[in-house]
């Protein structure tokens, strides 16, 4: 049962304790997340973009679980789903190990395009370029490229990086009577993924491992290793799959998504002449879409010459 989220998320109901909040298309988290009632501790998987996102998925937390949050995760580094954790100061914050890595190695760069002036740049050359955007797709793309960076300006200076503290490899036991587990297969959409998986009750939260509705961004990952992770997700066997980004889904969201990787690679192999494939033909003329095949053709290039 949905429930209304307003201003950023609806709740959708997926078992006793278990909540997935569903973001907004006009509110400032971007991501979906997770609100599970372990037991012994009340877990928030992924926390969003926006301080003020945050801060009502924290408060949510409480009115959907009855309890305050007291444990978070981040799926991946990207911004849209860990830079909230700043709102959820004082709590054991969980990630890959390699994710906690990144966002050290990447802070100073990251928190330079998170200042005043460089979004309300970043926001001027969006809006010229949206008022001279010709097609339907580059539009769709530039006017939600632009709500993101909007959100952000509205926050600048109170948006700051703050990186897991808590940190695993592979595989995480999270406490209580559910056998909730963080499980990484390594690197996917990014160089290491976590995925939140509920095996009693075959519930799954994967992050942007599976998307759908929007276009995956495939420019920090590995095409190859995500199509594997995909093979290896069906295998847990999960009846219900929250994406990292559009409606909950079954494992027909990870044959959706499994042939849109393959159908960039494919695309990206083949002449600049030769049409898309189906799979993602209903993307053309997307910018992200773009982006994805610039990342692929070179992708591609770089295993074609390791062989």
């Amino acid at each position: 049962m949905a429930t209304a989220g307003a201003p950023h998320y609806t709740f959708e109901e997926l078992g006793e304790g278990i909540h997935a909040a569903i973001a907004r298309r006009d509110g400032q988290s971007i991501c979906n997340s997770g609100l599970v009632d372990l037991g012994e501790a009340a877990l928030v998987f992924d926390t969003g973009l926006t301080p003020d996102s945050a801060r009502y998925l924290r408060f949510a937390t409480e009115r959907e679980l009855g309890r305050p949050a007291s444990l978070v995760a981040n799926s991946h580094w990207h911004l849209d789903h860990s830079l909230g954790n700043q709102s959820f100061s004082g709590l054991p914050i969980w990630g890959t190990r390699r994710t906690r890595e990144i966002l050290l190695e990447r802070h100073d760069a990251l928190t330079a395009e998170l200042t005043h002036d460089a979004l309300q740049v970043a926001v001027r050359e969006l809006e010229a370029q949206l008022e001279g955007a010709r097609s339907e797709g580059a539009r769709t793309d530039l006017e939600f490229i632009l709500h993101i960076n909007r959100s952000l300006l509205a926050a600048s200076g109170r948006s700051r990086i703050a990186p897991p503290d808590h940190t695993f490899v592979s595989r995480l036991s999270l406490p209580g009577s559910r056998g909730a587990q963080l499980v990484s297969y390594g690197a996917g959409h990014t160089a290491a993924d976590a995925l939140l998986s509920l095996p009693h009750e075959r519930v799954l939260f994967a992050g942007d491992l599976v998307v759908l509705g929007v276009q995956p961004s495939m420019e920090s990952g590995d095409p190859d290793r995500w199509l594997g992770v995909l093979d290896k997700i069906e295998r847990l066997d999960p009846e219900q799959i929250v994406p990292g980004h559009g409606p909950v889904t079954t494992v027909d969201g990870l044959a959706e998504v499994r042939g849109y990787v393959s159908g960039v690679l494919e695309a990206a192999a083949a002449s600049p002449a030769t049409p898309l494939p189906a799979a993602i033909r209903r993307w053309e003329g997307s910018l992200s879409l773009d982006d994805n095949l610039r990342f692929a053709r070179g992708w591609v290039a770089s295993h074609t010459r390791r062989r």
